[in-house]
């Protein structure tokens, strides 16, 4: 393991120590010896926002992530994908993978930021911030996370996403783990789903075969601020199973943006679980998405604002893929 004295352009007296640890289990350990003067590092876009922002103290010990071997890169079994948390956001947006088999992800991998942050933040930084974009689709592919804990009986181990972000909201969270990467199931379904804002999108093989043949629906949709690196006002993500009658199963909806945490929307999955789309059922799922999600108000933005916008993104986006899945037949 080496240490060295990283010149650094934040206006500190004295510049942080930067660790390279060769493994997970040393980055563990170091995190856990200097705690809450220390922090993970590796694409560091936000971080590096947050610091020169003064949102976060530059921390005395940069503990680098990306001297550690096997944390990047994107790999499939039989019944589910890898994604290593230290994979880019580019290449998860252009990775065949992610894109036949967790297409929410895919699409919001190619939303987040300019080109220049995609190459360099990671997916694995973006989930830590608790706060980023790749959240809300992560969210409705039932994304489980890898993570390596000194503090954990099983020191390794795998966590669904929506139980650590309650972890977080409780203010539980560990901050002493270090996310070793993202675990998808691969569907049963027809894979391909329509995003009508995708230039391109991985279309099925053939069409409905029967009444028992169900394919993939959804769409990753945001809204945010002009100015550079501000993290957007709302972002919403829908998936669901769809058959030739249109019964929509196994509905999944999630919002978040800005600094609020995101979250499953349990109540308008309900609304729509098992039943046939209706054009009636715009104006309630919005109406149900602005009672449902827990939002927050800042100089940007009002709480009823955002949950506004987060309802008539959903409820509009639902109804594009919809269509456009009737015009597909």
């Amino acid at each position: 393991m080496n240490m060295h004295q990283k010149e650094s352009s934040f206006s500190t007296p004295l510049a942080p120590t930067v660790w390279e640890p060769s493994s997970a289990e040393e980055a563990v350990l170091l995190k856990y010896q200097y705690g809450a003067d220390a922090a993970y590092i590796a694409g560091s876009t936000l971080l590096r926002t947050q610091w020169e922002g003064g949102l976060l103290n530059i921390p005395g010990h940069m503990i680098r992530l990306d001297t550690i071997p096997g944390l990047k890169g994107i790999t499939d079994s039989e019944q589910h994908i890898h994604i290593g948390a230290l994979t880019s956001l580019h290449e998860c947006g252009t990775n065949r993978l992610i894109r036949s088999y967790a297409g929410i992800c895919y699409t919001a991998c190619r939303h987040i930021a300019a080109p220049a942050v995609r190459n360099q933040g990671t997916i694995g930084g973006n989930i830590s911030s608790a706060v980023g974009d790749m959240i809300p689709a992560l969210l409705v592919h039932d994304a489980r996370l890898v993570w390596m804990d000194r503090e954990h009986p099983a020191f390794e181990y795998e966590q669904e996403l929506v139980d650590w972000l309650e972890q977080v909201r409780l203010g539980r969270r560990s901050l002493g783990a270090v996310l070793l990467g993202i675990t998808i199931d691969k569907s049963k379904a027809n894979t391909g789903f329509l995003d009508h804002n995708e230039e391109e999108y991985n279309r099925p093989p053939a069409s409905f075969s029967g009444s028992s043949s169900w394919r993939e629906v959804g769409f990753y949709r945001k809204v945010g601020r002009r100015e550079a690196f501000t993290p957007s006002l709302v972002t919403v993500a829908f998936r669901a199973l769809m058959n030739r009658e249109g019964v929509l199963a196994d509905v999944k909806i999630a919002a978040g943006g800005g600094a609020g945490l995101a979250m499953r929307l349990n109540g308008c999955e309900h609304l729509l679980e098992g039943k046939v789309y209706d054009p009636q059922y715009t104006a309630t799922l919005a109406a149900l998405v602005t009672e449902e999600w827990i939002s927050y108000s800042d100089p940007f933005a009002s709480e009823s604002y955002r949950r506004q916008t987060a309802g008539n993104l959903l409820a509009a986006g639902l109804w594009e893929t919809i269509y456009q899945e009737w015009e597909r037949g």
